[in-house]
């Protein structure tokens, strides 16, 4: 199977440590994820959280749920966020987000590896561009100032 690398650097007008505890909070990913409906099944497993994300999908014209198993935990002294999410039909996905302090917050340096077989990659490619991109703009919505509990 073939892997993917998709980056984006963008700034999140909150501090790193701000930005990281959003990301580690299973609940933050309805809607920060902009397919994710729901979180259930939290735990933590060997140093990190586990839960299933339940995704909503559009694929001609039909609408599918399906369940992700994702793992989230930060390295490198908490500036770096790291999830990993496998589906069930066989897409793997490693989120990496770097954080450095900047006077506007924080700048985040995200990058996505996707590796999919052929059929699946492209379109799986093409939702994991658009989360990427929506993530950011929340990230910056929901934690900019005047943002509820910022």
């Amino acid at each position: 199977m073939k892997s993917e690398v998709l980056r984006h650097r963008f700034t999140v007008p909150a501090p790193p440590a701000a930005v990281l505890a959003h990301l580690l909070e299973p609940a933050s990913y309805v809607g920060l994820n902009g397919l994710v409906i729901a979180v259930q099944d939290i735990r933590e497993e060997d140093g990190a959280t586990a839960y299933t994300a339940i995704e909503r999908l559009h694929v001609l014209g039909l609408r599918f749920h399906t369940r992700l198993k994702v793992r989230v935990h930060s390295e490198e002294d908490g500036t770096r966020f790291v999830m990993q999410v496998a589906t069930g039909g066989g897409v793997r996905v490693r989120i990496e987000t770097a954080l450095a302090p900047i006077p506007e917050g924080s700048a985040a340096d995200d990058t996505i590896t996707l590796t999919a077989a052929a059929p699946m990659r492209a379109y799986a490619v093409k939702q994991a561009r658009a989360g990427q991109l929506h993530r950011a703009r929340t990230l910056a919505d929901r934690l900019g100032p005047g943002a509820q509990g910022a």
